[in-house]
């Protein structure tokens, strides 16, 4: 399964089964996770320390198999997004989102890689692209790319209706706080 599969899995009502691994660091569990019929895996970064090298190493086992690789970045920043995507992460959850510009920034990183800027800004506002080559390329090149946010806040709920409006968001994560 690819991040693609995934997503259309759960727009055609079907269901996915996953876990959020924090402990293992190993590659060598990879087989072991592949081998019990999970269609993804959040690799948390955002309460255990991987280096770059780490999770790189993690990812390029984890597309050896058949499960989807998603990284829980450590704090809902663009540079975390593009740094597990690049590394070969299918998705990001982002936690601790509280507001629209955090969820456009995340959005922006994971579905419209490499833009940066005024470029990706215009993109996600009005959904404008330099040119329909360029959109017709990003959107290929990232129609695996899996956004998730994270809500964790009586903040994040009150905002969660203009949140939910910024398009690209492929699923949230409710976290109880209290």
């Amino acid at each position: 399964m690819n991040g693609a599969e995934l997503k259309a899995t759960l727009k055609s009502g079907g269901r996915v089964f996953g876990t959020m691994i924090s402990i293992a660091r190993n590659p060598k569990w990879i087989p072991i996770l592949d081998g019990v019929g999970l269609d993804y895996v959040v690799i948390d970064t955002e309460h255990n320390y991987r280096s770059r090298g780490e999770l790189g190493d993690f990812l390029i086992m984890m597309n050896t198999s058949g499960v989807v690789p998603i990284v829980r970045i450590p704090i809902p920043d663009s540079h975390y997004v593009t740094m597990a995507m690049d590394a070969g992460a299918h998705g990001v959850l982002a936690p601790y989102c509280e507001t629209v510009e955090q969820v456009r920034e995340v959005v922006a990183a994971a579905k419209w890689r490499p833009l940066k800027g005024d470029a990706v800004d215009r993109v996600v506002a009005t959904g404008e692209h330099v040119s329909d080559a360029t959109r017709s390329y990003l959107e290929d090149r990232n129609k695996n790319s899996i956004a998730i946010i994270g809500i964790e806040s009586q903040t994040a709920v009150d905002n969660l209706d203009s949140m939910l409006e910024v398009p690209g968001i492929d699923g949230i994560f409710v976290v109880r706080t209290t």
